[in-house]
């Protein structure tokens, strides 16, 4: 009986007697076949069965909107407003009037649809939601202007012009008027403070548009100016700068947010790192120096000052298109200043053993200063032997040994790190380094095994690294029974690692007068490149890079090599050079995983300086 009388009342007539009950599961069973027509799109044949139903019960809802529907499918607007029309009747409604607005609008009669929402609008206009169900309607229709003016009338029927802030301002932003949208919201955030999220995700859209996220940024610079100590106000205008990529306006509003709420430096050091993730070192440097000038005693001023240290090294090691290697010079010192302060200043920090460690990892990578490095990194170990900073840290002891050409004392180092490191990826990499080793000692069989076990792990990071090391093996052993060729080679590639140029060159320099055809030719090329341009003798890397080229087409370094060859022409201000090196890597080797970047370069070339 309940599920009789659930049906009935969908069909807008009461459960009755037995024949009327029967009525109304015809009436369903019609109304539902009806109803699965227009699903599939098929209204023509909905038509009959809904005309009828209706015709029957012309006040069951239910029929009267779905035949409409059916009436708009298939553009019958005359039919659907006679609908319209006979539900009005003589006593007209708020909805009613805005669907027959909404219908004349279909049919392109503008001026009659327009009269209508004006009716609509005349019959209670003292009520709030009036303005809301016809603005409702006019925005689904994208009758932006038309929408607009109907809330800025409401406004001042109900005497409320703070009413319908966030309608007003989405029409706004819909209509392009992104001045007058910003300030709805401005305002709205003014009357709620706390809905801060909730107006940065209405201006995300205007972020994607370069118009929108300008016009809103005038109108937050103009209300900061107005209202200074509003914070709300300036945290909406610094996260506007931060998505105009403009950090160092972002940094002045965070600055200026950080002291009006005393935060002691907090803010700005959520500031510093966010600059860090998009890469922003120049503003991410400059908060952490305000940090360590404004708040030296707060609670952040330790971290911001390893963070400083952190920053200079990224940002020295990132380099940039314009940067010079005095700029890079410049910025390693300064981390390393800053690590040095950290540590002195800060022992019982839970940041000191990584920072003993960057201190160490520094000063070999970017000093090759194996004897300042040794000490922090040993005291790493001695005194925080069980953090993972400790189990880096015997890595970098071990990479010493090796720079040092101590091998057996690298070998016991990484050997020891292999058995029992925390990181199962820098146990890898560990195995990875006993592998290089026995490859240096000429010993390939043994560099073979340990490298193919490596490799059996794909998701290992020195995977990669291994299959290459096999590949090398695999492809260069011979010609004759005591590898000459290969011996010639890892010897060049262990003093190379050394930064012993001298001997590097003339080991890969034999190799070619006296192997010239041997597999390794191509290699041998890439790495007297290489070694040339770290010794920053340009024209010799040029020559090297452009003859593996035309040497060795096929090879999997030729198209490294024309990138290396067109990016040292572009730093030698040769740009038409360099853009021909660019281009015949693109047409040579199309495929190659350096193409997006040689794109890059070539738009940056092409882009007018200043």
């Amino acid at each position: 009986m309940a599920v009789i009388l659930g049906l009935g009342l969908l069909l807008g007539v009461a459960a009755g007697p037995a024949h009327a009950q029967q009525s109304d599961s015809t009436q369903l069973k019609k109304f539902q076949r009806a109803n699965g027509f227009l699903r599939t799109d098929q209204p023509e044949r909905a038509l009959p069965l809904l005309e009828r139903l209706y015709d029957n019960a012309p006040e069951n809802t239910a029929f009267y909107r779905k035949l409409k529907e059916a009436y708009e499918s298939i553009k019958r607007y005359d039919d659907a407003l006679r609908l319209v029309d006979q539900r009005i009747g003589s006593t007209p409604t708020v909805p009613l009037l805005t669907e027959k607005a909404r219908l004349l609008s279909q049919k392109d009669k503008v001026e009659a649809a327009n009269d209508t929402w004006d009716r609509a609008v005349a019959l209670a206009p003292e009520e709030a939601q009036t303005y809301r169900t016809v603005y409702n309607t006019l925005a689904e229709l994208r009758h932006f202007r038309k929408a607009i003016a109907v809330l800025r009338e409401g406004r001042t029927a109900l005497g409320r012009p703070d009413a319908f802030r966030t309608e007003l301002a989405h029409l706004y932003g819909l209509n392009g008027q992104f001045e007058a949208a910003t300030q709805e919201y401005v305002a709205f955030l003014g009357e709620a403070p706390n809905r801060l999220g909730y107006v940065q995700s209405r201006l995300q859209t205007f972020v994607e548009q370069g118009q929108g996220l300008e016009a809103s940024s005038r109108v937050l610079q103009r209300t900061v100016q107005e209202n200074p100590l509003n914070e709300v106000y300036r945290k909406l205008l610094a996260w506007l700068h931060t998505e105009r990529n403009d950090y160092a306006a972002a940094f002045d509003e965070y600055r200026a947010l950080d002291r009006l709420g005393d935060r002691q430096g907090q803010i700005l050091l959520q500031f510093a790192r966010r600059a860090a993730d998009a890469q922003r070192y120049d503003a991410a440097t400059r908060a952490c120096e305000a940090i360590q000038e404004r708040h030296p005693e707060s609670g952040v001023a330790p971290e911001a000052q390893k963070l400083l240290g952190d920053l200079y090294r990224q940002w020295a090691r990132r380099g940039a298109d314009s940067t010079t290697a005095a700029q890079d010079s410049a910025r390693y010192a300064k981390a390393r200043t800053a690590y040095d302060t950290f540590l002195q200043e800060n022992q019982g920090h839970s940041g000191y053993p990584e920072a003993l460690l960057r201190l160490g990892t520094l000063q070999i990578d970017a000093y090759r200063a194996l004897e300042d490095a040794q000490p922090p990194l040993e005291r790493l170990v001695s005194n925080h032997g069980e953090t993972t900073a400790a189990d880096e840290g015997r890595y970098q002891l071990g990479r010493i040994a090796v720079l040092r050409d101590s091998l057996d004392r690298a070998r016991l180092l990484f050997s020891r790190l292999a058995a029992s490191a925390q990181s199962s990826d820098l146990a890898d990499q560990a195995q990875y380094e006993l592998a290089r080793l026995h490859l240096y000692r000429a010993e390939f069989d043994a560099a073979m095994a340990r490298a193919t076990s490596i490799s059996e792990d794909p998701s290992a990071d020195v995977a990669n690294d291994a299959i290459e090391l096999k590949a090398l093996l695999q492809e260069a052993r011979g010609p004759d029974s005591s590898d000459t060729a290969l011996r010639t080679f890892v010897r060049a590639r262990l003093s190379q690692r050394q930064h012993a140029h001298g001997p590097a060159l003339a080991a890969l320099d034999t190799l070619l007068q006296r192997h010239s055809r041997h597999p390794l030719a191509d290699d041998a090329r890439f790495r007297r490149g290489d070694i040339h341009r770290a010794r920053g003798d340009t024209a010799a890397a040029l020559t090297a890079f452009r003859a593996l080229a035309e040497r060795h087409p096929r090879s999997p370094y030729a198209d490294r090599s024309l990138f290396r060859a067109a990016a040292l022409l572009e730093a030698s201000g040769r740009s038409a050079a360099a853009t021909e090196a660019y281009r015949r890597l693109l047409t040579e080797y199309p495929t190659s995983l350096l193409a997006g970047d040689a794109r890059g370069r070539l738009r940056a070339l092409k882009r007018p300086e200043g």
